[in-house]
């Protein structure tokens, strides 16, 4: 027990006592009102100190929110983390999305240059008249004459090949042209193995007869490898081997 406590007691059993009946006593009111002061002085001080001793336990045990606190610190290094993580994840997903749109970008473009190239072969074959079309190819018909080689590298600079024949009615088609030309038939590699300039062999013929027959072993023909269609046959036998230095038309054709 502190001093204050021990002098409120010892005035409180000083007042509450009981007299001594047997004994005289000089009852001094001033000395009395003077203790009772003393007795509430005394018991506001007790309680000013018990009130300050509260606010200090109180303020000891409360949460310590200031910068020495390391598990508020904690909380928000863990916060901060999510949210970089979100940020990071948000930034790789945008990323991923930007480099597929850049693909699908330069895909479109590639796709249009292809187009554009496709349409300009086209408008150029439209604007010349000796370019005709018939069924999925378009057919290139020379004006004037060359070799079976030198025709072929014309084609091909024109982006087509000399004409391949695959049905009765191309053959036909080609023949009402009525031009004696060179076709992409061939046996330069091999004597009697006819193919087709793609490298196909030759599956179906229309050959008038005997053809082919190599020039009729006569030497003055010299070797016949590659094939013309003539006009003076009919039109699903108008073919003949000849010699490939012959100057005659051509005719290309471009597969669409």
């Amino acid at each position: 027990m502190d001093r204050k406590h021990s002098k409120l007691l010892e005035m409180s059993e000083a007042i509450y006592a009981e007299p001594d009946m047997t004994k005289k006593v000089k009852f001094d009111r001033g000395e009395m009102k003077e203790r009772i002061v003393d007795i509430y002085v005394s018991v506001d001080t007790l309680r000013d100190g018990e009130t300050s001793t509260k606010r200090e336990e109180t303020e000891d045990t409360a949460p310590n929110n200031g910068p020495g606190d390391q598990h508020s610190d904690r909380i928000v290094s863990n916060n901060s983390s999510v949210e970089r993580d979100q940020l990071q994840n948000s930034y790789n997903t945008i990323t991923k999305e930007r480099d597929q749109l850049q693909t699908s970008a330069n895909n479109l473009t590639k796709e249009r240059d292809q187009l554009q190239t496709e349409r300009d072969v086209l408008s150029g074959w439209l604007n010349n008249c000796s370019w005709q079309k018939f069924e999925s190819s378009w057919y290139f018909l020379s004006t004037e004459t060359r070799t079976w080689e030198e025709s072929r590298q014309d084609c091909l600079k024109r982006g087509a090949d000399l004409v391949i024949t695959n049905s009765d009615k191309e053959q036909t088609f080609l023949f009402n042209l009525k031009k004696r030309v060179w076709i992409g038939l061939t046996d330069s590699d091999n004597e009697g193995t006819w193919k087709w300039v793609d490298g196909t062999p030759l599956t179906t013929g229309y050959w008038y007869g005997p053809q082919p027959d190599n020039g009729g072993g006569q030497p003055k023909n010299g070797e016949e490898d590659c094939v013309e269609i003539r006009t003076d046959q009919s039109p699903l036998k108008p073919w003949n081997d000849l010699s490939c230095a012959e100057n005659l038309h051509w005719i290309c054709e471009k597969v669409v």
